[in-house]
């Protein structure tokens, strides 16, 4: 806007409006913009420049033009909490994988990501989210596993009990979680003040046997169980179970995930075990040497 010619008073002023020209359409389609946009994407990535892959999908959520399509809006929130995960940018990808959950709540994809991120986070928000979401969604598996962990890993091992008992009813095909009782109980028979360790014992190994007959026979398996008889000090079955797995082979590369194999872990525990037994037998040894 600027002021007119005067109208005869000085103290009177009209004013005119600059009308300015309509911007038109961008110089460069929409379409080049986005294969742009996704090719500098790619370069980011193969080039393990997340921080500025994280910048860059950060910034692109506010192009209107990206997000008036309603695939490609979904397809640049996926970009961005990618770019979070991989620049270990845990709070804001745990930010965009609570919206993700709630919009998804049936997606194992989903959970298998807000495990991750959970993993890898610094802080426990997410206790009180999985709490709040288990009102509203009591009977999914992937939620009660979510709370198993989170109970289990603060200790509060009757509370993780109920959960993962609780998942079993629903689930009876899933060997995870016959494994988790059994690790579950295994804790609880470890504990100095409980009471009953025969009993928890047997229940432990009783849902690890059916954990191992679920997966098979594997090198995983395996060693799962003799990870869970040199817990409980039970040495010559744990040696038992760990040559076992050794025997198995590792689960190789394929496409849908990397090679697995355990057994530098294994070895490293049999060594353990061999250590303390070399230890014990030459204290009874210098000690009879003092006896006699």
């Amino acid at each position: 806007m600027r002021p007119s010619e005067n109208c005869g008073d000085p103290r009177v002023r009209t004013w005119k409006i600059m009308v300015l020209p309509s911007l038109g359409q961008p110089d460069v389609p929409l379409e080049d913009q986005w294969e742009l946009f996704t090719t500098l994407c790619h370069i980011l990535h193969e080039q393990k420049r997340f921080e500025e892959l994280e910048r860059m999908t950060f910034s692109a959520l506010g192009s209107k033009e990206f997000m008036r399509d309603k695939e490609r809006a979904r397809e640049m929130e996926f970009m961005c909490l990618l770019a979070c995960i991989y620049n270990d940018s845990s709070y804001f990808a745990y930010n965009i994988m609570r919206e993700l959950v709630i919009k998804n709540p049936e997606s194992n994809r989903c959970w298998n990501l807000l495990n991750l991120i959970i993993s890898k986070a610094d802080d426990f928000r997410h206790n009180r989210f999985l709490l709040r979401l288990t009102h509203k969604h009591p009977d999914l598996v992937a939620l009660g596993l979510l709370n198993g962990h989170n109970c289990l890993v603060a200790g509060t091992y009757k509370y993780s009990l109920a959960e993962y008992t609780q998942v079993f009813k629903q689930d009876k095909s899933n060997p995870i979680i016959p494994l988790m009782l059994g690790l579950t109980f295994t804790h609880m028979a470890c504990q100095k003040f409980s009471g009953k360790k025969h009993s928890l014992v047997v229940q432990a190994l009783a849902f690890l046997n059916t954990y191992v007959e679920m997966r098979g026979e594997c090198q995983e398996s395996m060693y799962n169980l003799g990870r869970a008889h040199h817990q409980l000090n039970l040495l010559p079955q744990a040696v038992h179970y760990y040559k076992l797995a050794l025997e198995c082979p590792p689960v190789e590369e394929t496409p849908d995930g990397p090679r697995l194999d355990l057994s530098r872990e294994i070895a490293f525990n049999l060594a353990l075990i061999y250590q303390w037994k070399s230890k014990c037998s030459q204290d009874v040894h210098s000690r009879s040497e003092i006896v006699s």
